[in-house]
């Protein structure tokens, strides 16, 4: 009566295992946005919605387009979407590492940290799915094109590209995959 006690706790499920934030990325907030568009418009030297340095901006324009599919992401399976769109964040920020050179908040080091962020929540879900089977067959062009872009094109298209798909990347990839569209 007065002796040691046993005490047996069941756990089911992975303990493990965490839950997969993406519901947090429905939306991006409008601090994101701004740090965003002030990347991109330090990038191309003046505001990329009125065109000041035209040529710059079209250079940049040709690298995006060559980077990015024509085919939409929400064709793809959610694994699938789940595989692109950290392929996608892990080479941004890798591009963005290397410009960020100041310790001081700037556009490029906000924009890297909530990539960085975002990128660890993905790794969390692809673990927590319990479906890393690899690239399905659909998949496997898409992944072969961005990998052909980044070995090929040279660091500043690859560097112009990166940032010009910055919204696109988060709106539609990210945004998307939250939304389970």
């Amino acid at each position: 009566t007065g002796g040691p006690h046993i005490v047996l706790v069941a756990v089911s499920g992975h303990p493990h295992r965490r839950r997969c934030p993406m519901s947090r990325y429905k939306s991006l907030s409008t601090e994101d946005i701004t740090a965003i568009r002030q990347l991109q418009n330090d990038h191309v030297g003046g505001n990329v919605l009125q065109f000041r340095h035209r040529a710059l901006y079209l250079q940049c324009t040709r690298c995006y387009r060559r980077m990015i599919d024509t085919s939409r992401l929400y064709d793809l399976k959610s694994s699938d979407r789940l595989t692109m769109t950290l392929k996608r964040i892990t080479i941004t920020t890798e591009v963005l590492a290397n410009l960020s050179t100041s310790a001081v908040p700037d556009p490029v080091s906000q924009s890297l940290m909530m990539l960085l962020k975002i990128k660890d929540d993905l790794l969390i879900c692809r673990g927590s799915s319990g479906q890393d089977d690899g690239p399905s067959d659909q998949l496997k062009p898409w992944l072969h094109h961005l990998q052909h872009f980044v070995d090929e094109a040279s660091p500043q298209c690859l560097q112009d590209a990166v940032i010009l798909s910055l919204i696109p990347l988060l709106v539609e990839d990210v945004g998307c995959w939250a939304h389970g569209k």
